[in-house]
């Protein structure tokens, strides 16, 4: 089974940061010109409704100003707020449309492992984590709470475990073992670490 797994380098968490920064940029600016354009016509047309035609043609052929209406202005006032609700309401939507939710695997290799870690699959379940960057002269991460890293992104792994418990440990390798609901193991988890305890790589065995 492991013969088809393949390994999935990313590039630097710079690279990675930079890029998803320029996406951001790009759909913001698209908003807010969009925004500003129905922003624009509605100040056109507000101005339109409380003010009314310039003026009427009198009996004499001359223009008169339009007469103050208070009922028609609080009318106007009143359609004014509930356009500006309306607005709101959908430069929520807006934003809550433009704004891509990222996965428990997104958050693990580009927020906690900040890209420095390329992740080899099998069947589409991360079974390993390799540190990539020594290259660029980056450092692995330290993982304190390793058990704790485990059950936050155990999603991410593919592999239904509640509990960790730690199984083997020494100055190079810290192992865990995972246990689903019915109490029993169903697979390993083994951080291998460099001679400073920052992690170089991480292997789930199922």
């Amino acid at each position: 089974m492991m013969e088809n797994a393949k390994v999935i380098e990313f590039p630097k968490a710079q690279s990675v940061r930079k890029r998803l920064q320029d996406k951001a940029q790009e759909q913001k600016s698209v908003l807010v010109l969009s925004i500003a354009s129905v922003l624009l016509m509605t100040v056109f047309l507000n101005q339109w409704l409380v003010a009314g035609p310039e003026g009427q043609l009198n009996g004499g052929g001359t223009r008169e100003v339009a007469s103050f209406q208070p009922a028609a202005f609080a009318k106007d006032i009143k359609w004014e707020h509930a356009l500006a609700k309306q607005l709101s309401d959908e430069k929520e939507s807006i934003f809550s449309s433009l704004a891509e939710k990222p996965t428990v695997r997104d958050e693990l290799i580009f927020a906690f492992l900040e890209g420095k870690y390329g992740m080899k699959l099998d069947n589409g379940r991360i079974r390993s984590l390799e540190f990539i960057d020594a290259q660029a002269g980056d450092q692995p991460l330290v993982i304190k709470d390793k058990a704790d890293f485990l059950r936050q992104f155990s999603e991410a792994f593919g592999v239904e475990y509640s509990e960790v418990s730690l199984s083997e440990s020494s100055d190079q390798t810290q192992a865990f073992s995972l246990i689903n609901s019915d109490k029993a193991i169903i697979g390993t988890a083994t951080f291998d670490l460099d001679t400073d305890g920052r992690v170089q790589s991480i292997k789930i065995t199922p």
